[in-house]
């Protein structure tokens, strides 16, 4: 039997994690390489920290959308969507007015970029994406919740809720500022959002996770009853204890094993 293979690559200034079960061994390295070429192209097309990226030069007016790779038009009109069903919950464009779609490119390029795993002929697959995951195959697997108190990388720390992914919940997103702090801010206020210490939602569409859970940390309760009215569950996070301890809530449905 073919052993499981496990690797990290970087992008997008972050680590991606790749588990495949009985993977072809003579496709896996193509896979994986292929898989992480779409990250970095990713990076090339929206980062706001490079100069040189399509992203950057559509901002500066050096380039018009019909002039950049069309997946940058794709993204864009997928925030303002985003926007609209989000009730103005997710913005990608920050209060200093500067368009940033940064809170649902992660969860896009990952989704988009899992594709080429399937050629490595693997029976299942998952992805970890820096508090971001997504699954393929037929196998259940059990992932870990960060604690938000905790700084840094969290591998080996206590949990806050184990959930299992596969079958109806095939991608989990987490937001909050555990990692960044204040980086995440009230669209209707302008102010720094603090509704919520960290938001994790699971669904079947990992770019959907990841815009949803971007905009109840952005706009507070108002914004949760229409995420679980697409299907989405969500595990919500809140501060407040004289004691640095927090409070949680879940929706029904959430997928915790604990």
């Amino acid at each position: 039997m073919t052993e499981p293979f496990r690797t990290t690559v970087h992008a997008m200034a972050m680590p991606f994690t790749v588990e495949l079960d009985a993977p072809d061994p003579l496709e896996t390295d193509g896979a994986v390489a292929a898989f992480h070429s779409e990250l970095v192209w990713a990076d090339e097309v929206f980062s706001l920290w490079r100069d040189d990226s399509y992203l950057s030069g559509y901002l500066r007016g050096d380039l018009t959308l019909d002039e950049s790779p069309r997946e940058l038009r794709e993204v864009l009109e997928a925030c303002e969507w985003y926007r609209e069903a989000t009730l103005g919950g997710f913005d990608a464009r920050r209060k200093d007015g500067v368009l940033d779609p940064t809170g649902l490119v992660k969860g896009w390029a990952v989704a988009r970029a899992s594709r080429h795993l399937r050629a490595a002929r693997a029976s299942d697959w998952m992805v970890g994406a820096s508090g971001d995951v997504l699954v393929g195959g037929g196998r259940a697997r059990r992932v870990g919740i960060a604690d938000p108190r905790v700084t840094g990388d969290p591998t080996g720390t206590p949990v806050i809720d184990v959930v299992e992914l596969g079958g109806a919940f095939t991608a989990l997103a987490t937001s909050g500022g555990a990692q960044v702090v204040d980086h995440i801010w009230d669209p209707l206020t302008g102010e720094v959002a603090r509704h919520y210490m960290q938001v994790s939602v699971a669904g079947r569409d990992l770019t959907e996770c990841d815009a949803w859970a971007t905009a109840i940390c952005g706009g507070g309760p108002r914004v949760v009853a229409g995420a679980l009215e697409r299907g989405l569950e969500v595990l919500l996070v809140s501060g407040g204890r004289f004691d640095g301890a927090y409070d949680a809530q879940t929706s029904p449905g959430w997928p915790s094993v604990r």
